[in-house]
């Protein structure tokens, strides 16, 4: 009897999920971190952001 071929993953491509993963975790993180800054402080964070010196 043959043998099943076990199907597993290279690493190129296991690292590749990884890193995806990380990418929109950070992603998610950063989101998060803008809605709790702007709907903290609301138009003060935008008015900061957006405030230039006049010359």
């Amino acid at each position: 009897m043959r043998r099943a071929k076990e199907h597993r993953t290279s690493g190129q491509v296991m690292a590749e999920y990884v890193l995806m993963l990380v990418m929109f975790a950070m992603a998610a993180v950063a989101m998060l971190f803008l809605l709790a800054a702007l709907s903290g402080y609301g138009w003060r964070s935008i008015v900061l952001v957006l405030w230039e010196p006049l010359a």
